[in-house]
């Protein structure tokens, strides 16, 4: 896997596919089904970016908790290491507050922008949900803790179809503890990030989307992004819940792609 120096750390990225650039910013977590389906369908028109987060993955070790805001300033670092002027942006989940900030920043550089599933601002649900996390991550076994983060993200249709997979998953993690800390410290990133003010800096042409079970990230929040953001389609599916990029990837594509392709 390549990576960039920056400084004393490494990012590590990947690029599939031949054609214009698209940058693919996201959270840290991933069910049975991941994102490769989505990436490789995504690689058909475009040479799709992924990196790992400094701090995750193969890139450098480092604290946790990094603003949102310094974790943005590496997609650009990343941007002008493969020397793209301009990219195509996906935001999944808590990428969506890394990509509103390319975006406020540097708005000739993103072309297009899909923000799914965002969060606005640390409201008075986000921030409940996000501590109840945390302690969750403080007291319960890293199995059931599994399980139980599982249940936030994922529908109940979609976990029912995948029992096994997630059984295995959780199983795998009943070996590893559970980073409490360090997940304290990203949650409170994320509570700490304010996007309204951001988003009328915006001029980037955008798709903002949301499911309406979403238990973490409700639909209210893309719908004040995308009332915010001048040049902004809303897009609020039925049900998929906060990883609904995985758990409906085809109905997912099917928006993003003529969106990306509209001159």
């Amino acid at each position: 896997m390549p990576h960039m120096q920056l400084g004393d750390v490494q990012i590590h990225y990947d690029v599939v596919g031949d054609g214009p650039p698209l940058v693919m910013t996201t959270g840290l977590g991933t069910g049975p089904q991941s994102r490769q389906e989505m990436i490789a369908q995504l690689a058909r028109e475009y040479s799709v970016v992924t990196y790992h987060q400094r701090g995750t993955g193969k890139s450098s070790p480092g604290p946790q908790g990094q603003a949102i805001e310094a974790l943005a300033d590496d997609i650009v670092a990343l941007m002008d290491h493969l020397k793209f002027e301009r990219v195509r942006l996906i935001g999944l989940s808590t990428g969506t507050g890394k990509a509103t900030v390319v975006a406020a920043r540097h708005p000739g550089r993103v072309e297009k922008l899909v923000l799914a599933a965002p969060w606005t601002h640390g409201d008075d649900l986000l921030d409940l949900i996000q501590h109840v996390r945390m302690a969750a991550a403080d007291g319960m076994p890293a199995e059931l803790y599994a399980q139980f983060n599982a249940v936030l993200l994922y529908p109940p249709r979609y976990r029912r179809e995948h029992a096994s997979r997630f059984a295995a998953a959780a199983a795998d993690a009943a070996g590893i503890k559970t980073d409490a800390a360090g997940l304290r410290a990203r949650l409170e990133a994320i509570l700490r990030f304010d996007a309204r003010p951001l988003y009328p800096l915006i001029s980037s042409s955008t798709l903002v989307m949301a499911a309406r079970d979403d238990l973490v990230m409700p639909a209210w929040f893309a719908q004040s992004a995308a009332a915010s953001i001048s040049d902004a389609r809303l897009i609020v599916l039925g049900e998929g819940g906060h990883m609904f990029p995985e758990t409906r990837t085809e109905e997912f594509l099917s928006l993003v792609l003529p969106f990306l392709r509209r001159a």
